[in-house]
This record gives C-alpha cells, sequence and structure tokens, in this order.
C-alpha cells in the first residue's frame, strides 16, 4: 500500500471519528450472527479508492441542464428538495480491458445509489465495485456516509449478479443503507450516524470511475448496463424520468446514460 494512500485513510479517520456504522446480515430474510473478519488486500485497497472519489465529482454544466459532462461519474441524478430514499437495481457486468489497457492497471468501474453529492459535499451511498486484479475480476459490496471511509460490507457479490440498493435518509446525519444479493438470496443492512449534514438535494444512480492518488483508476469496459428504481421526495414516489443525466468524459467520451421511464441505461462509449 503506498504511503500516500496511508496517509489519505489516516486523515480520513481521523475527520471521521464520530461516524459509526452497525451491520446486521440476512440469508432468504433470516437474520444470521454478522462477522465482518478481515479485510482482504483487494478490499482495503478498494475501499481506499472508493473514499478518495469523493475529491472527484467534477461536473461540466449545470443542474439543471438535461445532461452534464463529469469526469468520473455516468448515470442520472434527480435534483430538488426532500430526497428521503432511493432505490435501484442492477447486475454486476464481467468488465474487461479497453484498448491500450494491460491487466496490471487494473481497471475498474463502481456502481451505486444514493442522496447528495451531485451539488454538495454530503453523501450516503451503497453499491459495488468490480475491478481486473490478477488477469481475473474481483468484486466488493460497500457503503459510505461523508466524510468517512467506505466500509466493505462483507456480502457475497460476483459478476452477474443482481444486486438492489436502498438507501434512506432517517436523519440529517444518519441513515440506512440496504443492499441485496438477489442471485444469492442475501443482504447487509448497515445503520450509520454522525456524518455530515445531508441537505437531500439529489438522488442518483451512477456507475462511477474513481481516484487513486492524484489520478484516475483506469476505467474498465463494461457491456450495455441498465439501473432501475425510484426515489422518494417530500413523501412522492419520482421515477428517473426527468432526472439529469451525466456522461463521463476524459479524453473522450466513455460512457453515456439515457432514461426510459424507470431505467437509467448506460452505455459504453
Amino acid at each position: 500500500m503506498k504511503a500516500a494512500a496511508i496517509t489519505a485513510i489516516l486523515a480520513a479517520s481521523l475527520a471521521a471519528a464520530e461516524v459509526t456504522w452497525t451491520f446486521q446480515k440476512f440469508e432468504n430474510g433470516v437474520e444470521v450472527p454478522f462477522s465482518a473478519g478481515p479485510p482482504t488486500q483487494f478490499q482495503s485497497q478498494a475501499m481506499i479508492k472508493v473514499a478518495e472519489a469523493r475529491k472527484r465529482n467534477r461536473f461540466s454544466g449545470r443542474a439543471t441542464d438535461a445532461t452534464v459532462q463529469s469526469t468520473n461519474w455516468c448515470g442520472a441524478a434527480l435534483t430538488g428538495s426532500g430526497f428521503t430514499s432511493i432505490v435501484g437495481t442492477w447486475t454486476i457486468p464481467t468488465i474487461s480491458l479497453r484498448s491500450g489497457q494491460s491487466s496490471g492497471s487494473e481497471p475498474a468501474i463502481s456502481q451505486w445509489v444514493g442522496i447528495d453529492g451531485f451539488s454538495n459535499s454530503a453523501l450516503i451511498q451503497g453499491g459495488t465495485l468490480s475491478q481486473i486484479v490478477g488477469g481475473g475480476q474481483e468484486n466488493v459490496a460497500w457503503t459510505e456516509m461523508l466524510p468517512a471511509a467506505s466500509r466493505d460490507v462483507s456480502l457475497t457479490v460476483g459478476a452477474g449478479d443482481s444486486i438492489t440498493t436502498n438507501v434512506t435518509m432517517t436523519s440529517t446525519t444518519s441513515g440506512t443503507v440496504t443492499i441485496k444479493n438477489n442471485s444469492r438470496g442475501t443482504s447487509i443492512v448497515g445503520t450509520v450516524s454522525g456524518g455530515t449534514r445531508l441537505s437531500a438535494t439529489s438522488a442518483e444512480w451512477i456507475l462511477e470511475d474513481f481516484e487513486e492518488g492524484s489520478g484516475l483508476v483506469p476505467f474498465a469496459g463494461f457491456p450495455a448496463s441498465t439501473f432501475t428504481g425510484s426515489a422518494i421526495s417530500s413523501g412522492r414516489s419520482l421515477t428517473p424520468s426527468g432526472a439529469t443525466l451525466i456522461d463521463l468524459v476524459q479524453n473522450s467520451e466513455l460512457c453515456s446514460a439515457t432514461i426510459s421511464g424507470t431505467t437509467v441505461s448506460l452505455k459504453d462509449s
């Protein structure tokens, strides 16, 4: 692990001393003993990378535009006020190397849903991360509430698995994140408190590149992907229809998003 990465995670831990998580695990709807266990090297490094990404959610365009560009987000963001819940379902894809990439560059993607983060520095979210490591794909499920570092939730996930994640804000500084692996009948419910004060001004369905140190991790290739879901704003259920679309553009466009009803479709460009 790089010294800079160690320094970053230590700083995040100190800054987030008040953020606390508790977790419950369920199998086929029945609660079972939860044991986080020691994280693997991949899990530890993956969580650092996801935490670093929060520093780089930069956009070109206004939240009122139909489409904006980002260096690391691709998907859709509903904006307004009073967002208290968001749910999204996606399939973990089999990712691939882009032209010019090598397996040693360890390209990756992350898929998640969350509240806030689009136009402010607060965020509560949960999702999955996939990365090519040692020539094979590794996957991890995670939760996060700023300013704390991301947490591996010890839920087994793999390519082809259907994932449903529900993020609910229970107060301006607390919430719950439920990540369910529909394919395996297992789920984790994380309860968090003490995070950065949420403004509840956006809800997002995002496929993301993320940052390590001063640069972005190579963005892996992926097959056409979708999120399906809805959000609650001031007691009303909303579909992604009408959300701001976010296209991921680095040296060129790498991911574009479209919306149809309850579905956000993502295309590798």
